[in-house]
């Protein structure tokens, strides 16, 4: 059955039947290894957390996991207000987003050659599976235009891409129009994995809709 409400990405509208079909067509596999064993300590950072990004093609070396390992023993990490990207408007100087912004800072200020947006945004999801965004060339590509217009919303900030506000938006835009809570209820009836799927949290949903 088709619901008129859909899920918005960067623009574009997809039914309730599509989200389903692609959510069903996603590797459990992924689910099992990646997304289910949960974030554990929301503030230690253990090498099963950084090697488990593998399962989502990061590629992360020994030698990248022990420098993810160590440049997280010092880590500024985010309280529990800024756990929903939601809740981090970046408007607001000081506030939840500031802290994501400082949390991901740490990492990519300074970060040896073939570390990046995709394998610090994919180790960090781990850990804050509501505030980040897993960012590769693929997502980016996809918000480029999305990104552009959210950076001019906030020219204090000084981007010119702002994919975290990008994303933020489709994040509360299909919270406010019930969209989210339909594909939910969807999941659970139509999808043999509806259990595991409906786990995720709403970012994360949105960030497979994307990629797939």
């Amino acid at each position: 059955m088709t619901n008129k409400r859909g899920i918005t990405i960067a623009g574009r509208v997809l039914s309730i039947d599509e989200c389903i079909d692609k959510l069903r067509r996603y590797p459990s596999r992924t689910l099992l290894r990646y997304d289910l064993p949960g974030r554990g300590d929301p503030n230690t950072l253990n090498r099963d957390d950084v090697t488990r990004t593998r399962a989502v093609s990061s590629r992360i070396s020994e030698a990248e996991t022990n420098w993810f390992l160590d440049r997280a023993k010092d880590a500024p990490w985010p309280s529990t207000e800024a756990d929903d990207l939601r809740q981090a408007d970046p408007s607001v100087i000081d506030g939840p987003y500031d802290q994501l912004v400082t949390f991901y800072n740490h990492f990519s200020d300074g970060a040896p050659r073939g570390i990046g947006i995709a394998k610090i945004s994919k180790v960090l999801h781990v850990k804050r599976p509501a505030a980040y965004p897993i960012l590769d060339k693929r997502i980016t590509s996809i918000y480029r235009d999305a990104a552009a217009q959210a950076a001019r919303r906030y020219p204090q900030r000084g981007y010119r891409r702002a994919n975290w506000a990008a994303i933020r938006d489709d994040l509360i835009a299909n919270t406010e129009s019930g969209a989210l809570e339909v594909l939910r209820v969807a999941l659970d009836d139509a999808v043999e994995s509806g259990a595991r799927l409906t786990s995720l949290t709403d970012l994360r949903l949105l960030d497979i809709l994307t990629w797939r």
